[in-house]
């Protein structure tokens, strides 16, 4: 009773042990595939809806109002860590590379102290010649400001069974100088989980 105690103790060890050591298996994924493993923002979702309200700002023509725009960092407003350097990124991409949008895109706040940085360097270092330098003083403002802003609820069924998350992506093109909106809109998504 020992022997057969200890060959079957034997054998389920084995087998926990080849279980343990089994590689996962990787493989590529299309980025831009619907993600349905979570409820929370994913960066398709990010792309997506920042593309989508792109799209919609380039089709208004309202942007063709400012001679230059910069794009605020987008703000997270939800209960969860969301990367929104994504979706302004992607804004800055899509309204910069389009034939339709008459504007320059100009420095971001983020982007101003890499901006200072070179032109300090080149200006007021004294290690360059001063014919082939950038000069201070003559970086672009811009015109037109675009905020953006990230929400989520969330909201539980009656069963308890199904969760559903809703969110909403809200942007805002100002007119620096005048302090007006420009143009408004907002985008929605929702994902549910069911138990």
């Amino acid at each position: 009773m020992n022997s057969i105690y200890l060959k079957s103790t034997l054998l389920l060890s084995t087998v926990i042990l080849l279980a343990g050591c089994a590689s996962p298996q990787i493989s590529y994924v299309d980025p831009n595939a619907v993600n349905n493993l979570t409820t929370n923002f994913s960066q398709n979702d990010l792309r997506s809806v920042a593309q989508d309200m792109s799209a919609s700002l380039i089709q208004s023509g309202k942007m063709n109002r400012c001679k230059s725009f910069t794009i605020s960092p987008v703000k997270n407003d939800t209960d969860q860590y969301v990367d929104t350097s994504v979706m302004t990124n992607a804004m800055a991409d899509a309204l910069t590379n389009s034939s339709a949008v008459n504007s320059v895109y100009v420095v971001s706040t983020q982007e101003m102290s890499n901006q200072t940085g070179e032109l300090d360097r080149q200006d007021k270092s004294g290690y360059y010649d001063q014919s082939t330098t950038a000069k201070t003083g003559k970086m672009r403002g811009a015109q037109c400001r675009i905020d953006g802003s990230l929400t989520n609820s969330t909201s539980v069924g009656p069963d308890g069974k199904t969760t559903l998350v809703s969110y909403t992506f809200f942007v805002q093109v100002f007119d620096v100088e005048q302090g007006a909106a420009v143009w408004r809109n907002s985008k929605s998504i929702s994902k549910a989980k069911t138990y």
